[in-house]
């Protein structure tokens, strides 16, 4: 259970797939610059998934996924002092197309490497490199 004063989020981890070749979808933050995958904050009581789903609709137009492994929480401080709290939803998705919102300025569907390459920060990289590691036990 969370105490009342973290800040919740959700994202995915969404990857389409081509025989064997997988890509994930990383959005770029205007404001940032930095890489990430589609994720944002809870709205009031709403649970990880829906909140997963409606964040990835918003920030790509892409809302059809199907949820597909374990999932994986970053915790953190951040600079105001509050704990954050992101659950990432492993899912994937035949569509290609995205639609950004205003928040961002690229998109694009990077293969592992290019996801680390991508990432600002050592924790959100374990983090992917666990979801990687899901993948050799299917």
């Amino acid at each position: 259970m969370l105490d009342d004063d973290v800040v919740r989020a959700s994202g995915l981890l969404l990857r389409r797939e081509n025989g064997t070749r997988r890509t994930w979808l990383l959005l770029r933050n205007r404001k940032r610059g930095e890489w990430g995958f589609p994720k944002g904050h809870a709205e009031g009581a709403e649970n990880d998934v829906d909140c997963a789903i409606r964040e990835c609709a918003e920030e790509t137009g892409i809302g059809l996924v199907a949820l597909d492994g374990t999932p994986r929480i970053l915790r953190y401080v951040l600079s105001s002092g509050h704990s954050k709290q992101v659950v990432y939803l492993p899912a994937v998705t035949r569509q290609d197309h995205v639609t950004l919102s205003p928040e961002h300025d690229r998109a694009g569907w990077f293969d592992a490497r290019g996801v680390l390459e991508r990432m600002p920060y050592d924790s959100l990289r374990a983090l992917f490199r666990a979801h990687l590691r899901d993948f050799r036990y299917h």
